[in-house]
Formats: structure tokens, C-alpha cells, sequence
């Protein structure tokens, strides 16, 4: 797989281009709320800048996504948060919850960016956040030692891995 962008053909760079400035452009239409931006030609300049960052940072053909494991992980992201969410909220109001922490070390991939996605996302589950990052591991602070962390972290990995296609 060709990740160099001097390697890369034209039409591969002018339609990655145009897909991620559609992109972002759609992202900050939701940002403004439906409201005109009164300076168009700097949102544009931003826009065109923070495009060809990102072709830089992750050249096409890199990352190749499955659309099905994307709304998966959504879905999966989505929920993760919520419970994460309602279990801070319960330690905070509820003050008898029971706490046994812990550190656990998990094997983390070797793309350097699959493992900042899993290490952000283990901080989004219940009980859990994410410490540190070392060689081949990430170090875990887990609040109890009775919730099914390392479970839950094997079931990230997965929808990680299916949202990603082999190149």
C-alpha cells in the first residue's frame, strides 16, 4: 500500500482532497449552527489548511475504513460514553459506591493512532482511564476491580479492528 504522497497519483490526492474539504467543511456548517459565517474567505483558507494537514498526517489509502464498522463503533462509542458518564455521576451523588483500584496493563497495536483511539476510548468506560502508554502496553487505573475492564477492552479492540480494512 502506497502511503507516500510523492508515490501518490493525482486523481487519488484531488479526490482524497475534495472528500476530507467536504468533509470538514460539513462538520463546521454543524459547528456555526445554521448561521453565516461573516468572514467566508478565512473559513475557507482555515478549511483548505486543515485539509491538506490531514493528507499530510494521514495520507490516502492509509486508513482504510468499513462504513458498517464505523456506525458500529459509533453506536458502541456512543453508549461507552453514556455509561461512563452515568457511572461518574453515581460516584459523585450516590458516595457509597465501592471503590477497589487497580492497575492493569493492556497490549495496545502497533499503529501508533489505532492505540491513542483505543487508549482515549478506555477512558470513556465505566470506572477506568487510561495512564500511560508505554513500549507495547497501556496502563489502566481501574476503580474497582470487580468490573469486567479487560472484557470490555477486548470488545473495543474488536470494533477497533472491524472498523479498520486490512490493507
Amino acid at each position: 500500500m502506497k502511503t507516500d504522497i510523492k508515490q501518490l497519483k493525482k486523481s487519488v490526492l484531488i479526490k482524497s482532497f475534495v472528500g476530507r474539504f467536504l468533509l470538514f467543511a460539513a462538520g463546521w456548517i454543524v459547528l456555526l449552527g445554521g448561521q453565516k459565517p461573516s468572514e467566508i474567505w478565512l473559513v475557507a483558507l482555515f478549511l483548505t489548511a486543515t485539509t491538506v494537514i490531514s493528507i499530510y498526517s494521514i495520507p490516502p489509502g492509509k486508513w482504510m475504513l468499513r462504513p458498517i464498522g464505523v456506525i458500529r463503533f459509533f453506536l458502541y462509542f456512543v453508549t461507552t460514553a453514556i455509561r461512563g458518564g452515568w457511572d461518574v455521576a453515581k460516584r459523585v451523588f450516590l458516595k457509597r459506591v465501592p471503590t477497589d483500584p487497580e492497575f492493569i496493563t493492556v497490549n495496545h497495536y502497533r499503529d501508533p493512532l489505532k492505540t491513542l483511539l483505543l487508549a482515549w476510548v478506555i477512558s470513556l468506560q465505566p470506572g477506568t482511564t487510561s495512564c500511560m502508554i508505554k513500549k507495547k502496553k497501556i496502563v489502566i487505573h481501574v476503580l474497582d476491580k470487580k468490573i469486567p475492564v479487560a472484557k470490555e477492552i477486548i470488545t473495543l479492540q474488536r470494533r477497533i479492528d472491524d472498523m479498520f480494512a486490512e490493507g
